[in-house]
């Protein structure tokens, strides 16, 4: 069995929430326009990998539409708030406080708190990109107590 997973709408499906994709992926949509789904679900996954990745020890799989499969639930929810999003249904009370929740859960994987499940096909998580420390050169004094020709 594999440690990362994918979240397909298949995986939502036994989560319940078949006729809220189904909803998205045919309502208000324009004449050509793709299904919604897979861009939230993506969009998602996203979010999870940049919050593994923000741990220098962790690493990611090499398939960016995979998991750690311990965050199956995190991200399962986190799809489901989007989802409803896009369809601008309002989340319940308890919905809201679920999500925070779950992003409190991500908050620990990404400071080393909480430990995720090793890739099987690892990278390395991509470094953060830092601003170069900006250097201060001060100007060559022109008058002193040992210079101080021109008074």
């Amino acid at each position: 069995m594999s440690n990362w997973i994918a979240i397909t709408n298949a995986t939502l499906y036994e989560a319940r929430v078949a006729a809220l994709i189904d909803a998205c992926d045919s309502a208000a949509l324009a004449d050509g326009q793709a299904n919604r789904s897979p861009g939230i679900i993506q969009g998602v996954v996203d979010h999870v990998r940049r919050k593994v990745a923000s741990c220098q020890s962790n690493h990611l799989d090499a398939d960016l539409t995979t998991i750690p499969k311990g965050l199956r639930d995190v991200t399962v929810d986190l799809i489901i708030a989007r989802l409803k999003g896009a369809l601008e249904q309002e989340l319940t009370q308890d919905e809201r406080e679920n999500v925070a929740r779950r992003e409190r859960d991500l908050n620990r994987v990404a400071d080393g708190s909480d430990v995720v499940d090793q890739p099987d096909t690892p990278i390395a998580a991509p470094m953060e990109a830092t601003a170069p420390v900006p250097a201060i050169q001060r100007p060559e004094r022109q008058f002193s107590q040992e210079n101080q020709d021109g008074i």
